[in-house]
Order: C-alpha cells, then sequence, then structure tokens
C-alpha cells in the first residue's frame, strides 16, 4: 500500500484509507488526481490499495503534469503542531514516566520521485485551536479530540500514524496534564508490518520549561518513507505553563 506503483494507461486506481480514499489516473502525458476526505471521527475499519476502481465522479478532479513510470503515495506530518485532548485523568509523580500510543493523522501527496509532487491532501479533517494566552499571540495548532484507546478506530485505522509519547516528570509536583502540545517535525515517519509509525517522542517536563527529545526506532523490519527536520541537540521548548494549557480557543 505504501510502496511505488506503476498504473497502467486510462485506468482509475484507488487507495481506500480509512473512510477516507485517494484516486490517481495516468492518462499519455497527465495524471488525473482526486481525494476524499473525512472528518477524524468518521473511521472505517476499510484499508487496501492500489486497486482498480470506478471513476470518482462526485470528486473534483485535480490534473497534473509530470513523466514518471512509478507513482509513490507518500504520507508524512502536518507542519503544524497537535494539541493532544486526554482522553483520561492522568496523574504523574515526581519522578515517574507515562506512556502511550496515540494516532496522528498524515498528509497525502502523490509523488513520482522525492521532490516531484503531483498533488497532496489531508484526508482527515480537524478541528483547529489556538494555543495561548489569546488568538494575538497564540500558536495555532490541530486539535486531536482524545487520546485512542485500544480498542478505537483511530487505533485500528492504518491509514493514520502511530506515536508513542512518553511524559517524564522532572518537577518536584504532582503532573496533572490536561492537554499537551506535540510537534511532529522532528519525527520520522515509518512503514512496520504495513503500519505507519513514528520514532518515540519523549517530553521531560522540568521545573521551567520542557524538554523535547525523540527516541530513534531501531527495528529493522522498518522502512524510511519520510525524514524529520533534524533540530539541534538540546533544543528546548519554550514551556507553556498549565494556566496557558487551559486556554484553548477552538475555531
Amino acid at each position: 500500500m505504501w510502496h511505488p506503483f506503476v498504473p497502467k494507461n486510462a485506468e482509475w486506481y484507488r487507495w481506500r484509507l480509512n473512510g477516507a480514499a485517494a484516486y490517481i489516473r495516468r492518462d499519455r502525458d497527465s495524471w488525473q488526481i482526486a481525494f476524499r476526505t473525512i472528518p477524524l471521527g468518521e473511521l472505517d475499519d476499510e484499508i487496501g490499495g492500489p486497486e482498480t476502481a470506478p471513476p470518482p465522479e462526485d470528486l473534483p478532479i485535480i490534473r497534473a503534469w509530470g513523466d514518471g513510470e512509478k507513482v509513490f503515495l507518500h504520507p508524512y506530518l502536518y507542519g503544524k503542531s497537535y494539541i493532544l485532548a486526554m482522553g483520561e485523568k492522568l496523574r504523574i509523580s515526581p519522578g515517574q514516566q507515562c506512556r502511550f500510543n496515540v494516532a496522528l493523522p498524515p498528509v497525502l501527496k502523490f509523488e513520482l520521485e522525492p521532490g516531484r509532487v503531483l498533488a497532496e491532501e489531508t484526508p482527515f479533517t480537524l478541528s483547529k485551536t489556538f494555543f495561548g494566552p489569546d488568538t494575538m499571540h497564540g500558536e495555532i495548532c490541530h486539535s486531536l479530540p482524545a487520546f485512542p484507546g485500544d480498542d478505537t478506530a483511530a487505533s485500528r485505522a492504518t491509514a493514520l500514524i502511530r506515536c508513542e509519547v512518553v511524559l517524564t516528570n522532572k518537577t518536584r509536583t504532582m503532573l496533572e496534564p490536561e492537554r499537551i502540545e506535540v510537534n511532529p517535525g522532528p519525527l520520522s515517519v515509518y512503514v512496520r508490518d504495513d503500519r505507519l509509525v513514528t520514532d518515540t517522542l519523549e517530553i521531560e517536563f522540568m521545573e521551567a520549561d520542557c524538554r523535547l527529545k525523540i527516541g530513534k526506532a531501531k527495528n529493522r523490519e522498518q522502512r524510511l518513507v519520510s525524514a524529520g527536520v533534524k533540530y539541534k541537540a538540546g533544543e528546548t521548548f519554550a514551556r507553556k505553563s498549565m494556566d496557558i494549557i487551559k486556554d484553548i480557543t477552538a475555531i
């Protein structure tokens, strides 16, 4: 599903993406492309492709030009941060650690080769949120409704990107985060057993700030599909106080 593909001329092909879909057709020297997008809350368990399919008559068609035999449906993470609302109350004692998985929606682009993009789309629509004291000084982010459990549509959806998050409390007080900001920029995306996964995201809560660390995946069975943006060692996130974290304005 996440491998380069050689389409035949004049045939429509479809990727089924847990309720969303991506279509492509090669027409001599050009390409026709369409995307079906859905709200993140409307996921289903349908996954598969590329497969031949009827024309997507109810969707807008994108026409793109480019030479090449192979085409690749390439997943990567949004450039903007995510605000993750906790699905259950967390309490992390000083010196303790909490681990969980979260399903992050990707951006998908059709590429002929790296850097030669035909079209791209966000198949799962999200609400946007201002993260910060107000809409003038805050940062606009994508809002995820909650962390998925082990048996939810989001946790089963292989078109979403599975990310392990590790929260470590290095303060002297009990940590009870209601929401956290996740910057996906440094995270690489891999395919492992036909599942999209990232590096481990480690967030250390300090007395005065938050520190981000990336736990590099060492599984030899996984294939890199999108490299994260590397930051200088020891980069520190600006700490968002708990008062600011509670100031969330949905738009």
